[in-house]
């Protein structure tokens, strides 16, 4: 089956036309997390690019204990099961 390129830019033209601002909203809106302290079931930190370089970000970050403290986040899902072990709960959103 060979790809129809004229089909597909009548398609995706189509689609553009008739995208509704909901789904602006829900495919296009990016990551909505609000400011303050999150709870890490609810959004991950993830690394900035611009910390690229480091191969890191530190973030604040909160324990079950309340107890405050940085921990680095490169890869933020490996950093989840990390911080569950250390009983980090939640951490800043600047």
């Amino acid at each position: 089956m060979a790809l129809d390129l004229e089909e597909l830019s009548r398609k995706f033209d189509e689609a553009i036309k008739n995208i509704t601002q909901e789904d602006i909203e829900k495919y296009f809106s990016g990551r909505n997390i609000p400011d303050g302290w999150v709870d890490i079931e609810e959004h991950l930190p993830m690394m900035r690019a611009i910390d690229i370089s480091e191969g890191y970000t530190l973030f604040l970050v909160k324990d079950k204990d309340g107890n405050e403290f940085e921990s680095p986040v490169s890869d933020h899902n490996t950093w989840y099961y990390a911080a569950k072990e250390q009983g980090i709960t939640h951490w800043k959103n600047n």
